[in-house]
């Protein structure tokens, strides 16, 4: 066994372990305090606005394709983030009689959303209120029209609110600006600086970078997103403190002729 492969598995064991840890951290009620992400309060209450008014909240998880390819910009840890943020918007909309609407660019993203809105409203106790026919692919692979799609329907149906969360660039344009044309609120996250450049300027409720993976547990009070937050968090500080170490070692290891760190 290659120590590649014994690092991986080390690696693994070492998140299972925390998983498991934090799962049952939040079942004993030991929950950090968070910072709060008033983009995802702005979803919520756009839903529960959606059950009064009867316009439906679009959702999105963003232009992206599972397992891109070589040069493809979008990720698919991205779109699972946008599927989260999407399944915990389904759930309130069944829980509460909401409208939503859900698009996608991508054929097995399409497939994917269908499944964890239809999960949504069995969850809920409402599988007989789930419609396939609110999830609608608008495009493959073509994140251009995409937007275009996006932009399209903005205009010709009415909507409370639209929330796109994934992996975007700078086409998003296209869409967020007819939004804005149409007085429409919208709720935007992406990592790419391209994207969200021009998210900011078309609206004041951003999710940006991290925070998109961030969205399922401030939507959800449940164990399982609650214990994966804490172990994201507990992760980036480790790395952190790792590359802070791995630096300063640097720094000092030519001074008292210490030998190099693996790989360096």
């Amino acid at each position: 066994m290659t120590l590649p492969v014994i690092f991986f598995i080390i690696a693994l064991a070492v998140v299972i372990a925390l998983v498991w840890l934090h799962h049952a951290q939040v079942i004993a009620g030991r929950l950090p305090e968070r910072r709060p992400l008033p983009a995802l309060t702005v979803l919520q209450a756009a839903l529960a606005r959606s059950a009064e008014t009867g316009r439906p909240v679009h959702l999105s998880p963003g232009a992206s394709t599972i397992g891109a390819g070589e040069g493809q910009r979008a990720t698919t840890a991205e779109l699972l983030a946008g599927l989260n943020v999407v399944r915990q918007a389904s759930e309130q909309a069944a829980a509460s009689g909401s409208i939503i609407k859900i698009s996608s660019a991508d054929a097995v993203a399409h497939l994917a959303l269908r499944g964890a809105a239809r999960q949504a409203y069995r969850v809920t106790g409402q599988p007989q209120a789930f419609d396939p026919r609110q999830i609608e692919l608008w495009a493959h692979a073509d994140p251009m029209a995409y937007a275009a799609a996006v932009a399209a329907q903005y205009r010709r149906e009415p909507l409370e609110a639209s929330a796109m969360i994934g992996a975007f660039g700078q086409e998003v344009l296209l869409a967020t600006e007819t939004g804005v044309t149409e007085q429409l609120p919208q709720i935007l996250g992406s990592t790419h600086p391209s994207a969200l450049a021009v998210m900011a300027v078309t609206t004041p409720h951003l999710l940006i970078g991290e925070e998109i993976f961030a969205a399922e547990a401030h939507l959800s009070s449940a164990p399982g997103p609650q214990a994966r937050l804490r172990t994201h968090d507990t992760l980036r500080v480790a790395i952190i403190w790792l590359l802070i170490f791995a630096f300063g070692y640097g720094l000092i290891r030519a001074a008292l002729g210490w030998p190099a760190l693996p790989g360096w």
